[in-house]
């Protein structure tokens, strides 16, 4: 079974359209997540909030809780975002998302850190895409209580080198996925850490889930490809206390 850790899906972007890359590629299932655009306003960096954006987010996760119901190998990850509502039970993992130019977390309110007490309690699977920085100090407060995945290998959370150089994917409960990653920071990756701490995933529709797998089966075979393809995954949410 081959699934892809890394695919964003919603309103905006329907399951079919995913289905119908996911069955060229050979793909079995996988992670959803929102769209960011279904999320928070990305393009003002002053955006807070907005009736608008609360119904999105709700109507968007709704949509993959529908989707996964009574289907196999499909998981959906919740997207965080400031007003920080706890998720449903069905939700496998969050996903926790912003670029330097974007509106901020506000990581200093209480509601903030509520929400980072429930997903530690209940070892959810982060996969968090910030700015370096940030990225340092949610690592710190989640402080090895749940497993954190770093998506592209680190490339938009400060770069590979730099997370690497800091000792971050060295922590056991770090993991990273392949989606756009370079095959040189894939090797030197699996090289230094293992191949227990990599997913695959294709990052669509900003990545080719057949070309991302072609990487992948280019460079890895046997139980390597089946961890890095199926098992590590299902291994992060076997840990969850859902």
């Amino acid at each position: 079974m081959i699934l892809d850790a890394h695919v964003h899906c919603g309103l905006t972007l329907p399951f079919e359209v995913i289905f119908n890359e996911w069955e060229k590629a050979g793909i079995n299932g996988g992670v959803l997540f929102s769209p960011v655009e279904e999320i928070y306003n990305r393009y003002d960096p002053n955006f807070t909030d907005s009736d608008i954006y609360k119904k999105s987010r709700t109507n968007v996760h709704n949509y993959l809780l529908n989707i996964i119901n009574n289907r196999e190998n499909l998981f959906a990850y919740y997207f965080v975002w400031n007003d920080f509502q706890i998720p449903d039970k069905k939700f496998k993992g969050i996903k926790w998302h912003r670029h330097s130019n974007e509106p901020v977390y506000n990581y200093l309110s209480s509601e903030c850190k509520n929400f980072i007490e429930y997903i530690c309690n209940k070892k959810l699977p982060v996969i968090i895409e910030e700015e370096f920085h940030n990225c340092l100090n949610f690592i710190n407060l989640i402080d090895k209580r749940t497993n954190i995945i770093i998506p592209h290998l680190g490339f938009l959370n400060g770069g590979y080198d730099r997370l690497k150089a800091e000792g971050i994917f060295a922590e056991d409960n770090i993991y990273a996925d392949s989606a756009l990653a370079d095959e040189y920071e894939i090797i030197d990756f699996t090289k230094n850490f293992g191949t227990s701490k990599l997913l695959f995933g294709s990052d669509y529709p900003f990545g080719s889930p057949y070309y991302e797998l072609k990487k992948i089966e280019m460079l890895f075979s046997g139980d390597n490809f089946n961890k890095i393809t199926c098992d590590n995954l299902l291994n992060l949410f076997s840990q969850s206390s859902y």
